[in-house]
């Protein structure tokens, strides 16, 4: 570790010598100046900028120890002093305490006071450098939590390597018609209250969890996004009391979607985009029609359609749809029946979003608004939203269908077809018609492994035949395997084979 660097400033030479000596067989320190008054010290530093600790008399001539630290201060120094005077004078201590000097040492000066307070100094700037540290990793880690998508590559998969082994959750606290708030309010206020929400989300999260355990981000989509590594199995209650905790305390109301448990980080992009559509499947509070209102046949259906896609279970729901469409036809009440029937398609859809493909998710959604968006008779809208359910219904089923141990072998040929590409796990998915979260964790319950490990094995074993059996350079095997980035290729091939590629090959001649 880089050493306390320490200026001396002392106009008595004996003095100064014996200080030198000292600070210089200390185990942690450096001495990077011996000057005989403040100007010297002075004009040093600004040429330099070279010092963690002046350690100065006050008395001196030319320029006093305390002018210097004022001097030093209005030109930028930052570190620490001492200071040292021969005169027990409580104006001078006052003066130095007012400065803010980390000790104040009288002369004859105690040699293992003066040693044992530099080594409080240089643990202080191990601590403060560890800080910073920690500071610029965890900007670096935000920034790369902020340029994640869904379209992340299997084969760049290195930032998972800049955090912490072992499980994750993420959420995302929504804020509810941020617009709307933003547009009637105060401009000044507004932003002062969103500091206060910002502030307030800092400080519930620190109360949680170590500042090394979470990141937070703004994701320009009228939400926070949280992320937050932890061995508690359900962290529900938590993110659902933050939530509360800032709509008490702020004028905005917030909500959160359902956490994700990740035991595999690579998976954090599907897992944020999973969460963005479910924001979107939470219907506008002021859309949502009391279902008390209507009749008790009404209700019932409803009921057995939710039930019908929370289970999976279709043999009543045509039957269910049919009473339903004799009913509400009849009702001659569009804009009602539109909520109504809106916010239920939005409840099956949010029940089914984590079996289903993305892309599928996002297409009956669109479909759903087109629907309750058009002017159409009252039979006719009632129709088009069967219809729609009925397509629900049907993908679903395929789904279902999909999901069985074949699933996994598919998956796998889908894998080995593009393993030279830059596949991602929604493709992969997307293949056997699976939700990505939902996808990884049936795959890891059928083969003991993750995709992404499967994906990095089948590559580097491809690897190692090429390396063997041609005399492609190790830049093109890296890309005939999937990977543009030569030395992570070369990092990953070592780490799992304990050779480099070159030397691999060198030992299979």
């Amino acid at each position: 570790m880089e050493d306390l660097r320490v200026i001396i400033v002392e106009d008595e030479y004996r003095i100064r010598q014996g200080l030198e000596r000292l600070i210089a067989s200390h185990p942690h320190c450096t001495v990077s100046g011996v000057y005989s008054n403040g100007q010297e010290a002075m004009d040093s530093w600004k040429h330099t900028k070279a010092a963690d600790v002046v350690l100065t008399d006050i008395k001196m001539p030319v320029m006093d120890g305390l002018t210097l630290i004022q001097s030093l201060k209005s030109a930028g120094y930052t570190g620490d002093y001492l200071v040292l005077s021969g005169f027990d004078d409580f104006d001078y201590v006052q003066q130095a305490l007012r400065n803010k000097v980390s000790d104040y040492l009288l002369k004859p000066i105690d040699r293992e006071q003066l040693q044992k307070r530099l080594l409080e100094l240089y643990e202080k700037k191990q601590e403060k450098r560890k800080q910073l540290v920690t500071e610029k990793q965890k900007q670096e880690q935000l920034h790369l939590l902020r340029a994640l998508t869904g379209e992340s590559s299997l084969a760049d998969q290195q930032w998972t390597e800049m955090f912490p082994e072992g499980m994750y959750f993420t959420c995302q606290l929504h804020v509810l018609d941020f617009y709307q708030q933003k547009s009637k309010r105060d401009p000044v206020r507004f932003h002062q209250e969103l500091s206060n929400v910002i502030r307030l989300l800092e400080a519930e999260l620190s109360a949680h969890w170590s500042e090394q355990d979470f990141w937070w981000w703004w994701d320009q989509e009228r939400s926070f996004g949280l992320l937050v590594h932890s061995d508690n199995p359900n962290l529900s209650p938590q993110f659902e009391g933050i939530a509360k905790t800032l709509s008490h305390r702020t004028f905005f109301q917030l909500i959160v979607s359902s956490g994700q448990a990740l035991q595999e980080l690579e998976l954090l992009p599907a897992a944020l985009e999973t969460e963005h559509i479910e924001m979107k499947l939470r219907p506008k509070l002021a859309e949502i029609t009391s279902i008390e209102s209507y009749s008790q046949s009404v209700q019932d259906n409803l009921s057995t359609m939710r039930f019908a896609f929370k289970q999976l279970l279709f043999d009543k729901l045509d039957s269910a749809l049919t009473e339903l469409r004799k009913e509400l036809s009849s009702l001659q009440q569009m804009e009602r029946t539109a909520a109504l029937l809106q916010t239920t398609g939005i409840e099956m859809l949010h029940d089914v979003s984590r079996r289903l493909p993305v892309t599928e998710v996002n297409n009956m959604l669109q479909r759903l608004g087109k629907l309750t968006g058009r002017s159409l008779p009252e039979i006719e809208f009632v129709q088009a939203f069967e219809s729609w359910t009925k397509t629900l219904a049907g993908l679903c089923i395929q789904s279902h269908k999909q999901s069985d141990q074949t699933a996994v072998e598919r998956a796998k040929g889908f894998i080995q077809d593009h393993l030279q590409d830059s596949i991602t796990i929604e493709q992969v998915a997307g293949h056997v018609y699976m939700n990505p979260t939902y996808f990884c964790a049936y795959f890891k319950r059928h083969t003991n492994e993750t995709v992404l490990h499967y994906v990095t094995n089948q590559r580097l074993e491809l690897a190692k035949q090429l390396l063997e059996n041609t005399e492609a350079k190790v830049v093109e095997v890296a890309e005939a395997v999937g990977y543009q980035d030569q030395k992570y290729f070369t990092k990953l091939f070592k780490k799992h084979t304990g050779f480099a590629p070159s030397e691999y090959r060198r030992t299979r001649r």
